[in-house]
């Protein structure tokens, strides 16, 4: 094999496996419980590309809570987060809060970047 082949080769090796450690991770604790809502803390981390979405969705939502620098909007079991000027960075977290009088039930988070999907969605 010449070793243009092989450079291009590597290349493309490359290419297609930057998305499996590029993938953004989500951990979800529960924080404490009143009058039977239970705070839910999705904390995101960021690997490779900057995340400046976060849509957890599952369990039915009564509020929400969006870091600084964010904003959040939800309905029914979906919450939606986004940012322009804060995201969160390479090799840092940021965690969102889920009130929620389902704290046991399952969620998917999925994360966005300046304009494209991140990563695959997480179940929790």
């Amino acid at each position: 094999m010449k070793r243009s082949q092989w450079l291009l080769l590597s290349a493309a090796f490359v290419l297609t496996t930057a998305p499996a450690w590029a993938q953004p991770t989500a951990k979800k604790a529960a924080a404490g419980s009143e009058d039977g809502v239970t705070t839910v803390i999705i904390t995101v981390s960021a690997t490779g590309e900057d995340v400046y979405g976060v849509t957890i969705k599952g369990a039915k939502v009564e509020d929400i809570r969006a870091p600084k620098g964010w904003v959040g909007i939800s309905s029914g079991s979906n919450a939606m987060f986004r940012t322009g000027e804060n995201p969160v960075k390479s090799g840092s977290a940021v965690a969102f809060k889920v009130m929620t009088s389902e704290p046991s039930a399952g969620m998917t988070v999925s994360f966005r970047g300046k304009e494209d999907v991140v990563g695959e969605p997480i179940d929790l």
